[in-house]
């Protein structure tokens, strides 16, 4: 895989979400627990924003129309057909990395 250079640890704070743009994808990279997961930003039902979602567990809920996806997987807790693309990401010292499949 390739991995690209995507943020430092310090731009994502512990139990939050923040958008990055990637290649021409909106990308939501979230940090919980220490470990750090990145997913679509774009809900599939109206594009709202997934990074600005309220986080539970490991699941974050769309601010607009409340769909809901596991933040680890993309996949939704509510219907398991329904997914989003995640992303694979890794960690070098403060920097994280992105493959872009």
């Amino acid at each position: 895989m390739d991995f690209k250079p995507l943020a430092t640890i310090d731009e994502i704070p512990e139990g939050c979400g923040r958008c990055f743009e990637m290649e021409g994808r909106e990308i939501a990279v979230f940090r919980l627990k220490g470990e750090f997961y990145a997913i679509s930003n774009v809900c599939p039902h109206q594009g709202g924003p997934l990074a600005e979602g309220r986080i539970e567990g490991d699941t974050v809920t769309c601010p607009w129309h409340h769909w809901h996806f596991n933040i680890k997987t993309g996949i939704s807790p509510v219907n398991p057909k329904l997914k989003i693309q995640s992303y694979p990401l890794k960690q070098q010292e403060d920097q994280l990395f992105i493959a872009i499949l």
